[in-house]
């Protein structure tokens, strides 16, 4: 199950990558792109972030890779708020940094997320390896295996509801849906195999159903 969930992690994160620069192209100015290279710049940060996350987690720095766990979920975040139309792409591609801490900081994007997202996870988060804090110091040395596979499950989870909600909102994008549709049956029954195979996914959803 653990090389399951690492084999999983990792090509999940080069067909983000791959999928990300189908979309946003060689844009010579990213800043002045439309909203298919917003889109396709955060996948490619998911991408990279799943496939550090997943293999500091897989070698016992679990510390280091549950900083990563967190900007993914931040990742998550924003590209549901952008898929319900409640952030723009294009807006979040040509922020200032004032901007950005207005509008697009995690805080403000749960304020509009009709309690998707709760603060508790995210402070879970932030604690665990986001910020220097005492709750870090059980994750260091790699000596707590067991969490550092839940991660490896978290991670999993997160990696393939920002996939579902960037395939959503490709649709009515003819150039994001043709890159997205190239892969989607890959990534998506990739995910869905190891979601029936990993009893703590299982275990996950029966407690925690995603409504």
């Amino acid at each position: 199950m653990w090389r399951l969930r690492d084999k999983t992690a990792s090509a999940t994160a080069l067909d983000f990558v791959t999928v990300g620069n189908e979309m946003a192209g060689s844009t010579a100015d990213p800043t002045r792109g439309d909203a298919v290279d917003g889109i396709g710049f955060l996948l490619q940060m998911a991408g990279e972030l799943v496939l550090a996350a997943g293999r500091l987690l897989s070698d016992g720095e679990h510390y280091a890779g549950s900083a990563l766990l967190r900007q993914i979920t931040e990742i998550e975040h924003l590209t549901w708020t952008i898929k319900e139309n409640n952030r723009n792409a294009v807006d979040w591609l040509r922020s200032s940094h004032e901007e950005r801490m207005k509008n697009f900081t995690p805080a403000q994007l749960r304020k509009t997320a009709k309690g998707r997202f709760l603060d508790k996870d995210y402070q879970d988060h932030c604690e665990q390896g986001g910020h220097p804090t005492v709750r870090g110091i059980s994750l260091l040395g790699g000596r707590n295996k067991a969490i550092g596979q839940l991660f490896m499950v978290d991670l999993l989870t997160h990696s393939w509801r920002t996939w579902d909600q960037v395939a959503i909102w490709s649709r009515t994008f003819p150039r994001a849906s043709r890159a997205v549709t190239a892969r989607h049956r890959q990534i998506s029954l990739r995910l869905y195999r190891w979601g029936q195979q990993d009893p703590i996914y299982k275990l996950m959803v029966e407690r925690f159903p995603d409504k």
